[in-house]
């Protein structure tokens, strides 16, 4: 439910906990959010970055540094006024344990971008109900009481679709659909990139879009398939996500720690090429080939051998 969901979304990981345990101020020189100097190292300076002593609170905006091809945030701390927001850089945060601000800001800045393609006129919201089967003169004389079950279906599918989210959640997707609108509908779901979760009774419909099955039988729960990302078969040796201990306990597993120096440098080697490839084809947007080269950043400083 919601309310679970928010939860989840809330935990922190081991890594975040010890990062957010370091204390950050602001530097009264430069201006910029650098770690509080240790008190064993110079007591004078130490209290006054705990008189300066900065803790995230929201992001109220983003900005693109292009000549280092990486994003800024605006920084609203706790118990101080939005006067006193200070832009911080995407790596300084992910540094102070915050990387869930920061893509929370992401995903909100791509939907806005996204939207920002969709206008909110009658042509406009004609154009994206037709994407979904739906006919202009049902779009706009006809009142949703009076359309058939399946149109249903079609403007709800459409309405969810609107704000292009990147993970979609059907419940019972097949109800009132024809074989034509379920036929579209298969290979709707084949074709987005997102993530999507359907509950639905339907085997033979599960069986053509799912590639990983949760079978709830008599009580029981019976798992099928696999899901595979992107890069899931980029190294086979990179160990499982999690394991647990003799109590049973979960233990959080760093798979980039696991990879040899070997793996890291055919990784890196692969991802140069990419970058370079999608730059001279254009298959790449700025805003991924940013993201890979900061994986290929994260990648050499994990090096042992430098």
């Amino acid at each position: 439910d919601k309310e679970s969901v928010e939860f989840k979304s809330q935990e922190l990981s081991v890594d975040e906990e010890k990062a957010r345990s370091e204390k950050w101020c602001i530097d009264t020189v430069t201006g910029g959010v650098r770690r509080c100097i240790d008190a064993k190292e110079d007591a004078k300076k130490a209290k006054q970055d705990e008189a300066g002593a900065v803790i995230p609170d929201a992001v109220m905006n983003r900005r693109q540094k292009k000549k280092e091809k990486t994003y800024e945030y605006e920084m609203k701390w706790q118990f101080k006024p939005i006067e006193a927001a200070v832009w911080v850089e995407k790596e300084i945060l992910i540094k102070m344990g915050y990387i869930k601000l920061v893509q929370r800001e992401d995903e909100r800045q791509a939907a806005m971008a996204g939207l920002m393609t969709k206008h909110l006129t009658q042509p406009g919201v004609e154009k994206h109900l037709g994407d979904f089967g739906v006919d202009p003169e049902s779009a706009s004389h006809t009142q949703i009481n009076q359309l058939s079950g399946g149109m249903k279906v079609k403007v709800v599918l459409a309405a969810a679709m609107w704000q292009n989210p990147h993970v979609l959640i059907l419940d019972e997707p097949t109800n009132y659909l024809d074989r034509d609108g379920l036929g579209a509908l298969v290979l709707a779901i084949k074709d987005y990139k997102g993530g999507v979760l359907i509950i639905s009774h339907n085997k033979e419909f599960c069986d053509g879009v799912a590639t990983e099955k949760w079978i709830m039988m008599g009580g029981r729960l019976r798992i099928e398939g696999e899901s595979l990302g992107d890069d899931a078969a980029d190294d086979g040796n990179t160990g499982p996500d999690e394991v647990y201990d003799g109590a049973g306990n979960k233990i959080e597993v760093n798979k980039q720690a696991l990879m040899t120096d070997k793996d890291k440098k055919k990784q890196i080697k692969d991802l140069e090429k990419k970058v370079k490839e999608g730059k001279k084809k254009q298959t790449l947007t700025e805003e991924e080939c940013w993201e890979i080269d900061d994986k290929i950043k994260e990648l050499k400083e994990s090096l042992t051998e430098k």
